[in-house]
């Protein structure tokens, strides 16, 4: 993926898993197969996404990247 091009797909999906009617165990667990998915294709913008503050994308994040999250 270039120029970021993923974050834009992200979002998208990211956006109907937040509003779907999922429990938050059942988004976190589709956010981290997303997150593994995209970062696979080579993914490396997480952080301009516009879900990055969101809770349920933060919680998929520190599965994902335990060490990102390190001191909070």
């Amino acid at each position: 993926m270039g120029w970021c091009s993923g974050t834009e797909l992200f979002d998208a999906v990211a956006e109907s898993i937040i509003n779907s009617p999922l429990t938050r165990k059942e988004k976190v667990k589709i956010l981290v197969t997303l997150i593994e998915a995209m970062e696979d294709q080579d993914w490396d913008c997480q952080q301009d996404s516009r879900y990055w503050n969101e809770p349920l994308v933060a919680a998929a994040m520190k599965v994902v990247h335990p060490s990102w999250f390190e001191g909070e």
